[in-house]
């Protein structure tokens, strides 16, 4: 991506746009009458702490850029010493998120903004965070269309939940070089098919030489829980029907699709393709072994790749970006999940909050983490998919059909409507303990047939008919 990417010359790259801060804001003024300025006048009505909490993502430089971005700024706006900023893990401690949110709007205390993705129908059924309607409304007159993926998860009941900041490019990761000396390519279509896929993985799997084709786990673990249910719905299986009311995931379809997977890891046939262990991996497993060398296909989101380029790991220069395989029916579903900014319900910094986010959402802060998040961080935003940090690079592009999907992909709700039944069904491990029992021995209709049947019920725990 042209000039050589410095980790000092990244950090820095906040701190020669601050000045631009008020000018920006300016532009969108007419939409937001309310948001002050960017300024130390503007901001000096600043109540108490402004607390904000980020994502930690598994990428250090991205993580440092933006606590250096958000710090810099606050000290740019005279905001300073009042900035209170720490990660999810350090807010959370040991609490579940949306505990911990209702927990400080019944105390009156919440923070004034947060940065990752969380489930923006949980946010609303709790009633945790402002409408930003106007402001969405203002950055599209300014930045365009927002990509799919955000209008299908967070525009919620007439209303936006949260402000889009970047999309994340994900889904399969493959060794060009490792796959291209055994003769498979994503020109020949080798990675078109599950099918097609499995037998690559296993004709460049060298177990005396510490490399596998396969590198991915059905363990109980977010990469897991999405591998088990890609499958199931590639395969023509799914959680509920059109309407989002009846489950439906006990079906010959899904039956199919979990024999298929468990074959992955039963059948002697494919042993050579699967590293030791790998039913026990984490969230972070893969990540460690693909960075390694030591597996060729995996499914991760784009930190990945960045990390590999960042640290000038060769890894990175022969590693693609190909979409999610096709099942027996020709199915390829596939959506992007971005990364926002809420403003919280009862918060006492709004407008330092939105011009925050406003600053983080101009051109020259976009292209500093376009680059320092290089492949990983993509726009959220129709105009900057023509900036040139963009359009140069490689994988945003091979992902850009992916973040403007029509109609966008629902995930562990397709067939049916998003809903917070869906999402219990995902945060209960209702797929990788299926599959866990069928590694275990379980026949695979029945592991199927008791995995309907708990959805059913949590189905119905959230008032939908179940069946």
């Amino acid at each position: 991506m042209g000039a050589a990417v410095t980790r000092r010359g990244l950090l820095s790259r906040a701190s020669g746009v601050a000045g631009a801060v008020a000018a920006v804001a300016g532009g969108i003024a007419p939409n937001l009458a309310g948001v002050a300025q960017a300024g130390v006048s503007a901001l000096a009505k600043v109540s108490g702490k402004f607390q904000v909490v980020t994502m930690v993502d598994w990428h250090p430089e991205h993580n440092a850029f933006l606590k250096k971005t958000i710090t810099e700024w606050a000290e740019t706006n005279g905001i300073g010493s009042q900035l209170d900023l720490s990660d999810v893990a350090g807010f959370l401690g040991s609490s579940d998120i949306y505990q911990k949110l209702q927990a400080q709007k019944a105390a009156n205390q919440p923070v004034d903004i947060i940065m990752r993705d969380l489930s923006a129908r949980k946010l609303n059924f709790f009633d945790l965070t402002r409408d930003v309607s106007n402001n969405v409304k203002a950055l599209e007159i300014k930045y365009g269309a927002v990509n799919t993926g955000a209008r299908a998860s967070h525009f919620v009941e007439g209303k936006w939940i949260g402000v889009p900041y970047y999309d994340r490019s994900g889904n399969y990761w493959v060794r060009e070089d490792k796959f291209g000396s055994a003769g498979f390519s994503i020109e020949k279509g080798s990675f078109d098919t599950w099918d097609s896929l499995r037998e690559a993985c296993l004709a460049v799997s060298r177990p005396s030489e510490n490399f596998y084709g396969w590198g991915m786990t059905t363990n109980r673990s977010g990469d897991g829980e999405s591998l088990v249910q890609t499958v199931m719905q590639q395969f023509g299986g799914a959680l509920a029907d059109e309407t989002g009311e009846k489950v439906t995931l006990y079906s010959p379809e899904t039956i199919d699709a979990m024999q298929w997977l468990a074959d992955c890891y039963l059948d002697r046939k494919y042993q050579d393709m699967v590293p030791p262990g790998v039913n026990a991996w984490n969230d972070l497993s893969n990540n460690e072994a693909y960075l390694a060398g030591v597996i060729g296909f995996t499914s991760n989101a784009g930190t990945i790749f960045a990390k590999a380029k960042f640290d000038g790991n060769p890894v990175g220069d022969v590693t693609m970006l190909v979409p999610v395989p096709m099942g027996p029916l020709g199915l390829r579903l596939q959506g992007s999940a971005l990364h926002y900014h809420y403003y919280m319900k009862g918060s006492q910094n709004y407008e330092a909050a939105a011009s925050l986010s406003e600053y983080l959402l101009t051109e020259q802060q976009q292209s500093a983490i376009l680059n320092i998040s290089f492949g990983y961080v993509v726009p959220a935003w129709a105009k900057y998919w023509d900036h040139p940090d963009v359009t140069r690079n490689r994988i945003a592009m091979a992902f850009k059909k992916v973040a403007f999907n029509e109609p966008p992909f629902q995930g562990i709700a397709w067939r049916g409507p998003l809903s917070e039944a869906a999402e219990a069904v995902n945060d209960s491990n209702v797929m990788t303990d299926m599959m866990g029992e069928i590694l275990g021995g379980k026949r695979v209709d029945l592991a199927v047939r008791d995995a309907h049947v708990r959805s059913v019920q949590i189905y119905k725990d959230f008032g939908k008919k179940g069946e």
